[in-house]
């Protein structure tokens, strides 16, 4: 499963900001799509993104500036989006393949890559953008019934059996496979902080799991 995937982004610019260069999930790398799927068909990918300040003069204003005029493109391509004003946007048609969204605007110059991108895909990410990189904080994918979705888990209910992964509810029920470091491991066991992979389907706004795999380096 490629990595990046807990997706939701925010961000602005201070003017003493450096140019933000960096990539989430490896290097940009190579591209294999060259243009939009035939008829506006493919992969969609959509997203929110949100900025941190390493400035604390600036910490306050780094989110809600400027977000209005930061283009989002598929690099390679000439599908591209702006960002609304709550930093969110959606990409239609992308081509399958390795894709690399660059993020652009006043004194930015970021990219992410995701792997494995298929026909069809339906893909929301969470992005956050510094003054010295971008990071994908959780992605989500979505292909007929089969979807995942990777990141770390922020917040746990036991009593409702449900997680957050990034800002995505997940809920697991009692038929759930749970795994990691080699042996089967109990909802009790899952923490927040803690990486996973969860597979199962999405069912109105909540992924319901049929196996949740925690990150055998997350897992004691």
């Amino acid at each position: 499963m490629t990595e990046t995937r807990t997706r939701w982004v925010t961000f602005a610019l201070g003017l003493t900001l450096v140019a933000i260069t960096t990539a989430c999930g490896g290097a940009s790398g190579s591209l294999s799509p060259t243009g939009p799927s035939a008829g506006g068909s493919g992969t969609v990918i959509t997203g929110r993104v949100q900025g941190v300040s390493a400035v604390p003069a600036l910490a306050d204003t780094f989110g809600p500036r400027a977000t209005s005029s930061i283009k989002v493109t598929i690099s390679g391509t000439d599908i591209s989006t702006m960002l609304d004003g709550t930093g969110q946007f959606t990409l239609t048609g992308v081509p399958p393949g390795t894709v690399t969204l660059q993020f652009s605007g006043p004194g930015v110059s970021a990219t992410i890559t995701l792997s494995g991108v298929t026909t069809g895909d339906q893909i929301h990410i969470e992005v956050t953008l510094t003054n010295s990189g971008a990071r994908v904080d959780s992605e989500s994918r979505q292909h007929d019934d089969d979807g995942e979705v990777e990141g770390r888990i922020t917040a746990v209910d036991a009593g409702q059996r449900t997680l957050k992964v990034g800002t995505t509810l997940v809920s697991v029920p009692a038929t759930a496979i749970i795994r990691g470091g080699g042996k089967t491991m109990a909802f009790a066991d899952l923490k927040v902080g803690q990486k996973v992979e969860v597979h199962g389907a999405l069912d109105g706004t909540t992924f319901k799991a049929t196996e949740v795999k925690v990150d055998d380096e997350d897992d004691d």
